[in-house]
């Protein structure tokens, strides 16, 4: 029983290093592409950072919790 435990936060853990390694890469096109659409748009790029990691983090986590919830 342990183990499993274990293995469950391990498996949160990567999710939540690959959530934040494949949005601290995509932020800059994410943030281009905003100026792009709003050009009136003026935000600090740590701010866009920010909001895309968080946004990324929580839709993920919800997910899997769901998903992992539901099989239970």
């Amino acid at each position: 029983m342990v183990s499993s435990r274990v293995g469950v936060i391990a498996a949160f853990g990567a999710v939540g290093f690959a959530i934040g390694f494949m949005a601290f890469l995509a932020s800059p096109s994410v943030a281009q592409w905003l100026i792009e659409v709003l050009p009136t748009l003026t935000l600090d790029p740590g701010i866009v950072f920010a909001t895309i990691t968080g946004a990324a983090g929580a839709l993920i986590s919800t997910v899997t919790v769901t998903v992992w919830a539901k099989r239970s």
